[in-house]
């Protein structure tokens, strides 16, 4: 009788995680890193190919009331670094940002990283380089 009980559990949760997943998510596909659109873009990651300087300019559509970002240290793929602490960047009544806008003051140095954007109930992972 137990194990039923753990079974219908786990099912219920099963079910109700996959209901708040089903509607596909859709990239954003307007933005834009040091000028240049994304190269590759899917529901969970997009990927920008070229290096870009530490103070990139960040591009989204359309003005916005806040832009939230956290910026990890991360591998070639977009995976973030264990441990690694983020750099945050808020904004707000824009349509862009720079990449050295960190509260912490702080430039990106060269290496791979991983930006998760939220903004307008939406949110885009960007995998990309600074040179």
């Amino acid at each position: 009788m137990g194990k039923r009980i753990v079974y219908m559990v786990l099912v219920a949760l099963v079910l109700g995680v996959g209901a708040g997943c089903s509607k596909p998510l859709e990239p954003v596909t307007e933005i834009h890193v040091g000028g240049m659109p994304l190269d590759t873009k899917s529901a969970v990651l997009s990927k920008l190919a070229t290096p870009v300087a530490p103070d990139a300019v960040v591009q989204v559509p359309g003005k916005q009331a806040s832009i939230t970002v956290n910026i990890f240290p991360a591998d070639a793929n977009g995976n973030p670094k264990v441990g690694a602490t983020p750099e945050v960047i808020l904004a707000k009544d824009t349509d862009h940002f720079e990449l050295d806008d960190t509260m912490s003051k702080e430039r990106l140095g060269k290496g791979d990283y991983l930006m998760n954007i939220v903004f307008g109930g939406k949110t885009e992972r960007v995998a990309f380089a600074v040179k």
